[in-house]
């Protein structure tokens, strides 16, 4: 046994005892000494479901709670109902609380399942016949003096229970004086109802008293010679234990070696050492001495001298004294009686102590010796590995401790053991760089479970100059890693992820704010374009302690960080230093006179440019230069640097916005191309690739990259919510995307009379000038085919259409049904960026009797209806203001006829729907008509209109539109009209197909 385990014993002995006690109090005549598994007669998955209530039924037993004790011992007896000790335990509880009627039904039907077992007729027996009922100490001696009178086996034993109820030991043990009685089986069942019930309530020395008179009448079975020895260990009668082993009694070792551990429990040391001098048991066990050394160990007033003079027993001991003892005297210092008890031992034990001897005694190469057999016995021990091949290392074999550290690697574990072999390892390794083999090399860079590890992974020889393996150690980025080690990630890092390579500098700037960090920070934040942070860095740097290249360095980031002050100061630092010859000098001095005297930055580019011609000189150059409107020297500047950087992405674009500005498009688009296969994400390039495309006709390509526009703002809205320009400019791109896209275009137009009036300024010019009365209705049908863009002139837009159109003429109907005319003719809009329509038109006129053939010279133009002040959809907002003026011109070559309308317009649109809106509107139109002489018409009318727009799709704005309103009309002026008849009332309808 263990020394743990013997620890272990000894302060359980009294409880394991008073165990005992309690269940074999119960039935000790019965043979039922314990309450285990195998003394109650249960599976042990059922002892273990039935004991808890098993105890908690004693418990309530002992503490006179009749329900809870029943209520346990009945649940008890259901789960095992043939269970014969189990039915003892109700029986007794019922006894207990004076249910006898009920113990006897509960043994009677037990009996019927176990006939004939004893166990159940003693204690059926037992039950006392109800003759008179005995509840008080009087009732009780008055019953014994009955039977005193007349004694009969009955009497005294009816007498003998009831005192027991009552708790009268003493009255229940006077029935026994009778000897007739007590050697008849009633009077034996008393007598262990009265050792049962003395147990009970710890009456020590009555249970005592009855054991002894059995033991005297030789009826002491070995289980009550136990149970006896129990009984006195429970109630520390220490000398009467004492008395009876000196007679023989209580002898045995395992008892002695009970008593000796009951004695340390109770903290009688002075008791305990004299009996430990005194008595040396003879063990059955290896385990019962090893108990008694412990004891001897650790009680004895002179435990070292006591072992040592002891002569273990069992072979197996030998090592337990020479444990006890080796320690003391290493400490003494006595390394020769160390080394003697250690060579009682076979040479295979003891290891650890005589390692701890030869390390003691400087003797290495034992010690070596022991590290590798301690190694070989355990070798998956982290520690045993650390002793042998640090003791390899002190006796001159280092090759083999890297061997066997190589082979052992990564040792299992992430401990502080751990990362010692593992430096180990890498020392080792720095001296024998030829020792790890490929298969070891691909071992030691497979990142280990801790960052303490993998730190020392990254140095080891071969994997510190690895970016690859590099990467995959420290690629977690742990902020347990060194400085060091972050400055090796960020070299790594510097070519592939120039970004990372910057929060790895910073990282080890944190760890080791020196200058040489903060310079590496300054370098790679300036790489990635994160001028704030490399300007932090560059000012916490000393200028004394800057070189040359740190301080253009410096400047050239507080130029692209926007810190005039710190630029000017570096520029004006490097030229104390003589560095003004460079053209990088030249080029930050000239940003100091921008953008307030370009002539004097232009010759200090003209300067830079005279020494070295490169690319940020001629950029910015070019950049003046187009401030300048000096758009030739601009586009031959960055003709030049892409000669010098052909593949510079950023030059190129710069040239495609100056060939734009030019209106060079198509060289523009082919710069912009190019710069967009370098920046294939940047939405300013796609923006002026749509416009590019645009202006050059392609519709293709400008759909294609509208779309791309769309998509880009449709993807940042998931993140956050458009703002207002990004929302109009959604708007703006989808309407290009269709109207490029467009060919047919149709719209309906007509404005019906709900009055009569003079005559109509809408009346057809062809069909003369009428006096009669009219609705002055009108309407009109358009097909328009787009035949192209760039047709006639770069800019330009061609199409030919056809429309049918009609009046009221002085018919008196209220429907556009007269003088129809038909026309058919080329329309030519010449101005990319203004609303002018010129066109040629012939006309037919369908009703020959009013009307002529004409051919038709026509202008228009409208103005200011764009922007904010279109009537086209805006998407933010509530609603808007729109106004339009409308001029439009015509001359009818056959009949030599003019006419000519200007009409201006203000509006109010309120959105009442996704799509659309009611708009209360006011216009002032002229009318003028010259056929040989000039007439004219003065009109003002108020109407409001509910405009419908439809069609949408994703990539599409509103296509379609549809208007219905009324208006009212005022004449100021006209031709053939009476004061009462100048107000007139309108229905308009038009839709845009």
């Amino acid at each position: 046994m263990s020394r743990e385990n013997t620890r272990r014993f000894s302060p359980c002995v009294v409880s394991v005892l008073v165990a005992s006690l309690f269940s074999a109090s119960t039935f000790a005549q019965d043979g039922v000494t314990d309450t285990s598994a195998k003394a109650l007669g249960l599976s042990d998955y059922r002892h273990f479901v039935i004991y808890p209530h098993l105890e908690k039924a004693l418990r309530a037993q002992k503490d006179n709670d009749e329900k809870t004790a029943l209520q346990e011992f009945r649940h008890i007896h259901q789960q095992a109902p043939d269970n014969v000790a189990l039915t003892l335990y109700l029986a007794e509880s019922y006894r207990h609380f004076g249910h006898d009627n009920q113990a006897r039904q509960v043994l009677q039907e037990q009996l019927k399942r176990h006939p004939n077992d004893p166990r159940l007729q003693q204690q059926l027996a037992a039950i006392p016949r109800k003759i008179q009922p005995v509840t008080t100490v009087e009732q009780l001696l008055a019953q014994q003096k009955r039977c005193d009178t007349a004694p009969t086996a009955e009497c005294r034993s009816e007498t003998g229970q009831n005192a027991l109820k009552l708790k009268q030991l003493d009255i229940a043990l006077a029935q026994l004086n009778d000897a007739a009685f007590a050697g008849t089986p009633d009077g034996k069942a008393l007598e262990d109802s009265i050792l049962q019930r003395a147990i009970y309530l710890k009456a020590w020395q009555t249970a005592d008293a009855i054991f002894s008179r059995k033991n005297e009448q030789h009826t002491l079975s070995a289980e009550e010679q136990q149970q006896w020895f129990d009984v006195l260990l429970a109630g520390q009668l220490d000398n009467r234990i004492r008395t009876l082993q000196s007679q023989g009694i209580f002898a045995n070792a395992g008892q002695q070696l009970a008593f000796a551990s009951t004695l340390a429990t109770r903290g009688k040391n002075t008791e305990l050492q004299r009996y430990l001098a005194d008595n040396q048991p003879h063990f059955d066990t290896a385990t019962q001495e090893q108990n008694w050394l412990y004891l001897i160990s650790r009680y004895s007033k002179d435990p070292e001298q006591t072992l040592q003079q002891y002569t273990p027993q069992f072979t197996a001991n030998q090592r337990y004294v020479t444990s006890a003892t080796f320690p003391a005297a290493m400490k003494a210092g006595q390394y020769e009686q160390a080394q003697k008890l250690l060579d009682a031992l076979p040479e295979d034990q003891m290891l650890s102590e005589r390692y701890a001897l030869s390390t003691v005694t400087h003797n290495r190469a034992e010690s070596a010796r022991l590290a590798g057999l301690m190694y070989q016995h355990a070798p998956g021990n982290i520690s045993l590995l650390d002793n042998y091949s640090w003791q390899l290392m002190q006796n001159g074999q280092s090759r083999k401790a890297a061997s066997l550290l190589l082979a052992r690697y990564p040792f299992g574990a992430a401990s502080a053991e751990a990362e010692k072999l593992v430096i180990r390892l890498a020392g080792l390794l720095l001296r024998y760089p030829d020792l790890a083999t490929q298969s070891q090399r691909a071992r030691l860079s497979t990142p280990l479970s801790s960052a303490s590890l993998r730190q020392i992974q990254s140095q080891l020889p071969g994997v510190n100059t690895d970016c690859q393996a590099t990467r995959k150690l420290l690629g977690d980025l742990s902020p347990q890693y060194e400085a060091a080690a972050w400055s090796r990630l960020a070299e790594c890092y510097h070519s592939t992820l120039p970004g990372m390579a910057l929060y790895a500098r910073q990282q080890a700037e944190q760890r080791q704010p020196d200058i040489y960090q903060r310079r590496a920070v300054a370098y790679q934040a300036y790489a990635v374009e994160d001028y704030v942070t490399a300007m932090q860095a560059w000012k916490l740097l000393p200028v004394a302690q800057m070189s040359n290249d740190d301080l253009m360095a410096a400047a050239n980031t507080a130029q692209s960080a926007g810190d005039r002050i710190a630029r000017d100061n570096w520029v004006d630092e490097a030229r104390k230093r003589g560095l003004d010859h460079s053209e990088n000098w030249w080029w930050l001095h000239a940003q100091r006179y921008l953008p307030a005297q370009p002539e004097r930055a232009l010759a200090d580019l003209n300067q830079a440019a005279a020494i070295e011609p490169t690319v940020s000189v001629l950029t910015s150059r070019a950049a003046l230069y187009r401030e300048l409107n000096q758009k030739p020297e601009a586009i031959a500047d960055l003709r030049q640097a892409l000669v010098l950087d052909p593949n510079n992405g950023s030059v190129q674009a710069a040239l495609g916005y100056a060939l734009w500005s030019d209106g060079d498009y198509a060289a523009s688009r082919d710069a912009l191309e190019k710069a967009r296969n370098t920046s294939p994400d940047d939405p300013q390039l796609i923006r002026q690739l749509m416009y590019v495309n645009e202006r050059l006709g392609n519709i293709p390509q400008t759909q294609l990259y509208a779309r791309k526009v769309v998509d880009e703002l449709d993807a940042a809205s998931e993140v956050t919510p458009l703002i207002t320009a990004q929302n109009q400019e959604r708007y703006d791109v989808r309407r290009l995307h269709e109207d490029i896209g467009r060919r047919w275009t149709i719209n309906f137009d007509t404005s019906i009379g709900l009055n009569s009036a003079a005559a109509s300024p809408f009346s057809n010019p062809l069909s003369g000038p009428s006096s009669a009365q009219s609705y002055r209705s009108f309407g009109q049908l358009e097909a328009e085919y787009r035949l192209g863009r760039n047709m006639l002139v770069d800019g330009d837009m061609l199409s030919v259409y056809t429309r049918l159109f009609a009046g009221t003429d002085d018919s008196g109907v209220v429907l556009p049904v007269k003088n129809p005319m038909l026309g058919t003719g080329l329309r030519w809009k010449p101005l990319h960026d203004q609303t002018l329509f010129l066109a040629v038109e012939e006309q037919f006129a369908l009703d020959h009797h009013h009307g002529e053939t004409d051919t038709m010279l026509r202008a228009s133009a409208s103005f200011f209806n764009d922007g904010k002040y279109s009537d086209e959809w805006h998407p933010n907002g509530s609603g808007w203001f729109a106004q339009n003026l409308y001029l439009d011109a015509a001359e009818y070559i056959r009949q030599d006829i003019q006419a000519w309308t200007a009409d201006y317009r203000t509006s109010w649109h309120q959105k009442v729907g996704q799509h659309q809106t009611i708009e209360p509107y006011a216009h002032i139109q002229i009318n003028g008509y010259r056929d040989g002489h000039t007439e004219g018409t003065q009109l003002g009318g108020l109407g409001v209109r509910w405009n419908i727009w439809t069609g949408q799709t994703q990539y599409d704005a509103w296509p379609h539109k549809v208007s219905l309103g009324l208006e009212y009309q005022h004449t100021f002026k006209a031709i053939n009209q009476d004061t009462g008849e100048r107000n007139n009332a309108f229905f308009t309808v038009g839709v845009h197909w």
